[in-house]
């Protein structure tokens, strides 16, 4: 099954069926000829395949002759497309056709190979793959009856009496065949054939990719005299960061390097980082999470696509420190962004200001660059990449992120057994608090936190856990909701423990000025929104309000959590627009309420509040798994468009207090 997205834009790729090589535009260089363009699933982010993608390729083809197939494979270009099927899939491109398709099955943990109609030919022709007679139409689904003694789980092309394949089959057991494709379209590019190198793709996209190395420095100069804030090259050691610090050092010249060590990036990643730095001689510019994500997910539990509370702990945090006071004016942040990578990338302007950190003004030199073109200019300059590619890696980050696929974690198990061991232990001993099956970590349904599609599909046998969602929330939190009523002017909420009042009393000034404490109930007041909040020492929330009852609740509920459970990240005290707020070490967050402008914001920054309350918490009190995307919740862009105003202001007249 794929995972259909529809992405607002792609990228286009072509072929050059004399040179017989792939090319940024129609034009070849090399030749002089032209080439057509490839039929690429979107978004069509091509790359070269390497060594370890032959050898992979080979593998999961199964097949007879396999170094022979081989030594002819290396001396192509192939390239890979990256798409979605239940977890990993990459189509492969040879001789300037669909060549098939790879898969990841995460059921058996290994690669498959699907060849398309022109795969298949190839393969017959090198009598590299075992085929079965079929005399009659075959539709998909379809089981033959037809060999006795098959390997279970073998792809076979299913042949006319001519040797003419119809279609592709993979064994199922005592001799049926199931069908899996039925080959309706049978066109094919007719290609030369020819072998061809890496230098040959060079010199056939010289002129193509000469004019977007010019149009990227210009670019970059052009911001530069526009915006006039220090440039800081954003490097992450990954190959998309590197293309966008050498283009910039060819307009710019030498600018210091931003480097996010986030705690959990790989040795090889912070070697690349430091070894570039020496290479041209700048400076490194590290914010360092340290051992934050470590600490932070004993209580937050691994983080989910859903659930990102990880990158306000380890990336927004970390990031927002070092610039704020390295840099308090602003800088002009270059990215390696690009908008192919994911829908979200491909959404994003060009030029844009971090919503954060208003002073920020981001800009990618390469937003519309794909994969091929970054090689080509690795290639054209000999610039030295991370290792990691070599072995396996698509994506350069955090060695666990939950964006991340099965096949891309098995990478990092075989490559850094120590790091993912250590990461797996984790994930058992949360596996067995929340009491989910093993398959909840076999099969990464971690990286969802609620019901996901996705998520159903990979819990084929254990989907009726997966649905019992607020079992799994409440088993979550050390803390929970006992019971809720809500009608028109009054909300109740119990949670299933007492409340340190003591600890609430010194954050609740974001929610009223006035405040009353008598016995074991401590009540805030805001006249100006005519709301009343009373928290008692048992355990229960009271808040009476005509308007916007249930948001005020909810407001409420985040401020409880936040002063109990305050996990000393500093989002707030770095962010806060008016600088009111002390995290202590001891005594957790404090509100100066004479500078407090009760805006709230730090609600919309704290991942606790944001995050596990948001995503778990309201979602247990409201009954549905995704509340967060209820209408009446604070819009981001409203929020991020307040604390502009105000951090600018702050942030222009004066340095601020970040140690």
């Amino acid at each position: 099954m794929v995972m259909k997205r529809r992405w607002p834009v792609t990228s286009k790729t072509y072929w050059c069926p004399e040179c017989n090589i792939p090319l940024l535009s129609s034009y070849c260089h090399k030749c002089g000829g032209e080439g057509y363009e490839l039929k690429l699933r979107e978004p069509g982010d091509v790359r070269p395949a390497f060594r370890h993608d032959l050898n992979q390729i080979l593998k999961s083809l199964n097949v007879e002759r396999q170094q022979s197939l081989l030594n002819e494979l290396s001396r192509k270009i192939i390239l890979l497309n990256k798409t979605t099927h239940i977890d990993d899939a990459k189509e492969v491109i040879v001789d300037g056709n669909i060549f098939g398709i790879m898969l990841y099955n995460p059921f058996e943990r290994k690669w498959e190979f699907r060849p398309s109609y022109y795969g298949a030919l190839h393969l017959l022709e090198k009598n590299a793959i075992e085929t079965c007679i079929v005399e009659d139409k075959i539709k998909t689904n379809q089981l033959l009856y037809k060999k006795a003694g098959l390997v279970k789980g073998k792809y076979i092309i299913l042949v006319d009496n001519n040797g003419e394949p119809k279609g592709l089959g993979k064994t199922v057991s005592n001799g049926k065949i199931r069908v899996i494709k039925v080959y309706k379209q049978k066109f094919y590019f007719e290609t030369s054939r020819n072998t061809a190198t890496i230098q040959d793709v060079v010199k056939g996209n010289e002129e193509r990719l000469r004019r977007m190395e010019n149009e990227a420095t210009k670019f970059l100069f052009k911001m530069h005299t526009k915006i006039f804030k220090k440039p800081v090259v954003s490097f992450s050691g990954g190959k998309d960061s590197l293309v966008s610090l050498h283009l910039t050092l060819r307009s710019l010249g030498e600018c210091p390097l931003l480097f996010n060590n986030t705690g959990i990036e790989l040795p090889e990643t912070i070697k690349t980082v430091y070894e570039i730095a020496d290479k041209y001689c700048l400076n490194v510019e590290e914010a360092n999470a340290g051992n934050a994500f470590w600490k932070s997910v004993k209580f937050y539990g691994p983080p989910a696509r859903d659930y990102r509370w990880c990158c306000k702990v380890a990336k927004l945090v970390p990031l927002a420190r070092k610039i704020l006071k390295k840099y308090p004016s602003g800088i002009l942040n270059i990215v390696g962004q690009r908008a192919y990578e994911s829908l979200n990338r491909a959404k994003s302007p060009r030029i844009w200001r971090n919503k954060w950190i208003p002073t920020v003004i981001s800009i990618s030199p390469i937003q519309y660059w794909n994969q091929l073109a970054i090689w080509l200019y690795i290639y054209k300059y000999k610039l030295k990449v991370n290792p990691l590619y070599y072995i396996g890696f698509d994506r350069i980050g955090c060695f666990m992120c939950p964006a991340g696929r099965l096949a891309e974690f098995e990478v990092v198990e075989s490559s850094h057994p120590e790091l993912w061991n250590r990461w797996e232990a984790f994930l058992y001993k949360w596996a067995e608090r929340i009491n989910a099956p093993k398959e909840w970590v076999n099969l990464g349904l971690w990286r969802w936190l609620g019901p996901a599609t996705p998520k159903k599909i990979l819990a084929k046998k254990t989907r009726e856990y997966v649905e019992k969602w607020k079992k799994h929330y409440k088993a979550w939190l050390d803390m929970t909701v006992a019971s809720v009523s809500i009608n028109e002017k009054e909300s109740r909420i119990v949670f299933s423990r007492n409340i340190d009042l003591n600890k609430v009393r010194k954050t609740c000034y974001v929610l009223g000025r006035e405040m009353e404490e008598k016995e074991d109930t401590l009540t805030v007041f805001n006249e100006s929104r005519n709301i009343m909040y009373a928290f008692t020492r048992k355990g229960i929330l009271t808040v009476k309000t005509k308007e916007n009852l249930l948001e005020e609740t909810l407001d409420a509920v985040k401020v409880i959590y936040r002063s109990l459970y305050c996990t000393k990240c500093l989002s707030c005290e770095t962010l806060c627009p008016t600088s009111s707020i002390r995290v202590d070490i001891n005594n957790g967050v404090t509100i100066n309420p004479v500078t407090c402008i009760t805006c709230r914001a730090c609600l919309d920054i704290c991942p606790i509040a944001d995050v596990l309350v948001e995503k778990i918490v309201i979602s247990l009190i409201l009954g549905k798994y995704d509340a967060w995307r209820r209408n009446s919740r604070r819009k981001r862009e409203k929020v991020a468009k307040f604390l502009e105003k105000l951090l600018r202001v702050r942030l222009t007249t004066k340095c601020p207090n970040i140690s």
